[in-house]
Parts: structure tokens; sequence; C-alpha cells
């Protein structure tokens, strides 16, 4: 079952009287318990095709689909209840409210549907998930960069979603908290069967992934420089990717 599909989407934007192409003719797919990991310099179009993955911005041409339905199908209704409920995208930026402690950060998009305590319920759950419990009362600016991004995940993973997107979650952060974030996700994916669609900064985090895709001036090209088809694809098996194995 394939959780999330791209086919042949392109997206432009104009600046001036300048087009900027973001992607060309895109096309992936994220599985159940696969981590996808999309690289590339900056500006190569990995944000544009996060977010077009998450349908925050519909594609110019070409469709997506989450669980067979097209994205832009939906009213804004129905994928703000998709946003809340079965995809979770990570946000780096934190809460409005820094005072907020950050149990209550994770519990509050949860008070509508679950209610007060079922809420913090999940919360706890969620931070316990990544090892971040300690810091339940603490508030945002009281953390480091690397357990910031670790709240930043707990906080999608507490809605319990099939569908992880993350946009460079190692930003800033050295070799060993780097290495924690990239374990963590990869074990969501595979002990919780979540997809994941991630966008990674350099090649050694391509290697916690299942699957790679290189981004160049928004098309998908694989190492030997191939056009974005099938061969262009760098397959991981699970049985290579044992932490014993790297």
């Amino acid at each position: 079952m394939t959780l999330l599909r791209l086919h042949s989407v392109s997206r432009s934007y104009w600046r001036g009287s300048n087009e900027v192409v973001a992607l060309r003719d895109v096309s992936l797919e994220v599985d159940p318990g696969e981590v996808v990991a999309v690289y590339g310099s900056r500006n190569a179009g990995k944000t544009t095709l996060l977010r077009i993955a998450a349908g925050f911005e519909a594609p110019d041409s070409g469709t997506v689909t989450f669980l067979d339905r097209d994205l832009a199908s939906l009213s804004r209704r129905r994928l703000a209840r998709l946003h809340r409920e079965q995809i979770g995208w990570v946000e780096r930026a934190g809460p409005h409210s820094t005072d907020l402690p950050i149990r209550d950060y994770l519990a509050l998009p949860l008070y509508r549907e679950l209610g007060r305590r079922e809420a913090h319920r999940r919360a706890v759950a969620a931070l316990e998930r990544v090892g971040a419990v300690d810091c339940a009362t603490e508030r945002w600016d009281d953390l480091s960069d690397s357990v910031r991004m670790l709240v930043a995940i707990a906080h999608a993973l507490a809605r319990e979603p099939r569908l992880l997107i993350i946009d460079d979650p190692t930003a800033g952060l050295g070799v060993i908290d780097r290495e924690q974030i990239l374990v963590l996700v990869r074990s969501a994916a595979e002990q919780g069967g979540l997809g994941v669609l991630i966008a990674v900064p350099d090649l050694p985090a391509m290697l916690h992934a299942s699957q790679v895709r290189s981004l160049s001036r928004g098309k998908l090209i694989g190492p030997s420089g191939s056009d974005g088809s099938g061969a262009s694809v760098v397959q991981f098996p699970r049985h290579r990717r044992r932490p014993s194995d790297r």
C-alpha cells in the first residue's frame, strides 16, 4: 500500500518578469515503514517539494495523492483534518508562546478531539518516544537546538499520524545530535509503521533512508545523472540497515 504518491509534479514561481522553476515533472512514492530522503543543495526545491507533498501548496501540474485521495480535490476543512490526524508536518519554529510548557505545546492541538486528559497523555507518550520526556515542564527558550528538534518531532508524533514530513531536521546540529535525530526518524518508520519523507542536507544523512532521491534544479535525478526514472532511485534493503552495520 502506498501512502503518498507524487506523479509528474511541476511548480514554478515568478520573481518580477523571471520564472523560477522549483520542480520539474517530479514523481515519487512513500510506503508505510519507509524513509524516503530527498537530497539537494540550497534552493534545489526540497522545501517546495515537501510543502506540496503535505498539501500546503498546490502544484502547477501533476497530482499528489495520500491513500489514493487527490489532495487537490479536498476541501480546506478536510485537508486541515488530514493534517491534524494523518499527516505530521515537523515544524521547527516552535510554539507561538514561549511561556507554554512543552507538554501543553504538544497537547494543545489535541484538546478539541481528545479532551485535556487524553491529549496530555499523548503528549507525554510522544516525548517519551523521542527521549525528551524530561523537558515536559520546561519552556521552548530553555531547550538546546537538538532537544528542540526532538520536541518538534514529538509534536508531530503526538497526533499519531501515518506520514511524517520533515524538512532538514539536522541543520545546525553537531555530529552526535544529528545521528540521534536520524536514528530516531528511522526507528519511527520501522517500528511505528510510519511513512517518512525527509529532506536531508548531506550524504551521510542519506544512509538512514530506505530510498534516496537527489533533487537538482527542480528535477529528481540519481547518482549516475539519470532523469528521475526508477533507475535513479538508490534503495537500501532493510536487512542491510541494522545498527550493527553502520
